[in-house]
């Protein structure tokens, strides 16, 4: 007798029950036993196949088809991630990341030290593609400065979180920016280049904000030795010369001239690889370093804290999560879950601004529940992207809006994984520094106001305006 395949329909109460799984597994996974995701997604993604098999009838072929389609879409992404590797180290080697901050840090102005301390960590954010990089270097000798200065410390970390994180959002340095493009399906380029019209407003305003604050203080005593000491060791161990700008210009010029992101990368690595000619390495180190990863040993330990990074083996764990994560959005949709869930919404959200606005507000769910930022990218962008469709609007507005809710209120969140690396590496908590981490709060408005008024918004069929309602034309 052939067995009954037909499909059910997923009850919503069903469908939410692999988010609560999530919730469960995972909270306690990283904040208790500080583990990484990838395990209790793979947990995840076992159970909301469980459902799909015994309760609606899915076929285990099926659903392991939707996770590897899932991850296809992002192998272009992942494999830009590995070439970003690459070319970390090679602008380490290269000296053109250190070249990079010791100008940044030449530039900073004890007078102005709020306006000047998210711009330099920004600068350091965008060079290596790390936030918590910045904060973990410039943003320890910065908090020093700070207390000398009589600054208030979570005052000062918020103004090193927003300029980690503004830098980090725009590099194509960047994980998270790499997986938010590779997750939607848009080129990397396209997606940072429809990201400037929200981020530098947000981190201008920033910006403005902590100058304001900044008069308050005394900056006539600051004591910059910290500051003057990696700028030396920068000196000692590297050719510096302003000619390491031309590595982040060719980036920047692939950018304008829309060049496709894996031939960009490659052509920013060979940058870096000549770079490294020139300060001495041979090529077995370079090769070995793109691979393992910059070392070098400077005797200033803050130094080799900021540049020993980058190689394609660092990567793997991000890729790794990806891959996890990917499973299981393929999972849930494979079972219908987000097929119930994405019902539920276009139920209650008529238009595009209100679609818009429950996407940012799950972005932001993400991140508190989840307490990791790559699942306030991936999940959300799997519930959401056939509505952006049924709506002509294109991908990039959507990987913009998982960048501008998701990966910029990361931070805020205390037991998140981002929140507690800046509470180890700056000694605040997220309790006392999120009023001042100015970009998690204006970015998301500046979205929202786009959300309702359509400014910048860009079309899937530019023969085709965008809808302002679900069920318009439908």
């Amino acid at each position: 007798m052939e067995k009954n395949t037909e499909q059910k329909k997923i009850p919503l109460w069903l469908a939410l029950v692999p988010f609560a799984c999530l919730i469960i597994v995972m909270l306690p996974s990283i904040i208790i036993l500080g583990a990484s995701p990838q395990i209790p997604l793979m947990m995840c993604t076992g159970i909301t196949s469980l459902i799909g098999i015994l309760v609606t009838g899915r076929k285990w072929e099926d659903i392991e088809k939707a996770m590897i389609d899932a991850n296809a879409s992002a192998m272009q992404a992942n494999f830009i991630i590995m070439i970003v590797g690459c070319l970390i180290a090679a602008w380490m080697a290269g000296g053109i990341v250190p070249g990079l901050i010791y100008y940044g840090l030449k530039a900073f102005s004890p007078g102005i030290f709020l306006t000047c301390l998210p711009v330099i960590c920004a600068i350091v954010s965008f060079s290596t593609g790390s936030a918590w990089t910045a904060a973990g270097t410039i943003g320890i000798a910065s908090m020093g400065i700070a207390a000398g200065l009589g600054v208030p410390l979570p005052v000062a970390a918020g103004a090193i979180i927003t300029g980690a994180q503004f830098g980090d959002k725009i590099s194509p340095l960047s994980d998270s920016t790499n997986l938010a493009a590779g997750v939607t399906g848009v080129n990397l380029f396209d997606h940072v280049k429809h990201m400037l019209w929200t981020t530098i407003p947000s981190f201008t305003i920033a910006v403005c904000i902590f100058a304001v604050i900044g008069t308050r203080y005394n900056t006539d005593a600051a004591d910059v030795s910290q500051i003057n000491s990696i700028c030396q060791t920068m000196q000692e161990n590297f050719i510096i010369t302003p000619w390491v700008f031309i590595a982040p210009l060719s980036v920047i010029m692939m950018i304008v001239f829309r060049i496709p992101a894996v031939p960009g990368m490659v052509f920013g690595t060979i940058v870096g690889v000549i770079f490294a000619f020139v300060q001495g390495a041979d090529a077995e180190t370079i090769m070995s370093q793109m691979i393992y990863g910059f070392d070098i040993t400077t005797g200033n330990g803050m130094v080799d804290l900021l540049l020993n990074r980058g190689g394609m083996l660092e990567m793997m764990n991000t890729i790794s999560l990806v891959i996890c994560a990917l499973a299981f959005g393929g999972a849930l949709k494979s079972t219908g879950c987000i097929e119930t869930i994405t019902e539920v919404i276009l139920g209650a959200c008529k238009t595009r601004g209100s679609v818009m606005t429950a996407n940012v507000i799950s972005c932001i769910a993400m991140n508190f529940l989840t307490a990791d930022q790559y699942m306030s990218i991936v999940i959300p962008s799997q519930m959401f992207k056939d509505i952006y469709a049924k709506l002509n609007l294109h991908p990039k507005n959507l990987s913009r809006l998982l960048e501008d809710s998701g990966t910029v209120t990361s931070g805020i969140v205390p037991w998140s994984t981002c929140g507690a690396f800046y509470y180890s590496t700056l000694g605040v908590s997220a309790l006392f520094y999120f009023p001042y981490c100015f970009m998690a709060y204006i970015t998301p408005i500046i979205t929202l106001a786009i959300a309702f008024t359509g400014f910048t918004l860009t079309p899937l069929d530019t023969s085709k305006p965008i809808k302002t309602s679900v069920s318009e034309d439908m």
